[in-house]
């Protein structure tokens, strides 16, 4: 199942790129706009609507700004407003349609309960690039096992029944989710 919105964790994202949230302030907007656009290609190519949200805890802004750019909604949130909040309140609100990106323990966490597809930042900033492919994926797979020479290994227990070499049904459903995403 494709996911229907991609919820982003603006600066956890950010972060998990070498920019931590001080840096990209003192940057100005040019990093952050640069993001969004590549976030918005992104979401075109998925054929998927894309909520990107930002802390804006250091701005002077008491109201939470929603802003529509390059195809993607940016919320910028109000002043002590975290934006961990206003994620959940949005998987919350479109639970398994949804699909998270972010590697804050607490949004995952509520992700799993309400039935949203999560992905850690670097998961998804390995996809954003280049190389994120599923072509290019593909080919690290199939590469890398036989550069090394290596096959694989498949341990058993004798009182399990079923296909030893068949993976579990959640593993299936998590690598069929991230095929598509």
């Amino acid at each position: 199942m494709t996911p229907k919105l991609i919820i982003i964790d603006g600066y956890n994202v950010l972060g998990a790129m070498g920019l931590p949230p001080r840096r990209v302030l003192e940057n100005g907007e040019q990093v952050r706009e640069g993001f969004i656009v590549r976030v918005g290609l992104y979401g075109q190519r998925m054929n998927c609507p894309v909520t990107l949200v930002f802390d804006a805890w250091q701005q002077s802004q008491k109201d939470s700004r929603i802003i529509h750019r390059s195809g993607v909604t940016v919320i910028y949130t109000g002043q002590g407003q975290p934006a961990d909040h206003v994620i959940q309140q949005l998987i919350r609100t479109h639970g398994k349609e949804a699909a998270v990106v972010s590697s804050d323990g607490e949004i995952i966490q509520v992700a799993k309960t309400f039935g949203a597809f999560s992905i850690r930042s670097q998961q998804f900033i390995e996809r954003l690039t280049s190389g994120g492919t599923r072509e290019a994926h593909l080919n690290r797979i199939k590469g890398g096992a036989a550069s090394k020479g290596h096959d694989q290994i498949t341990v058993t227990a004798k009182e399990k029944k079923g296909n030893p070499r068949k993976l579990p049904k959640k593993l299936r459903q998590r690598n069929r989710i991230m095929r598509k995403f």
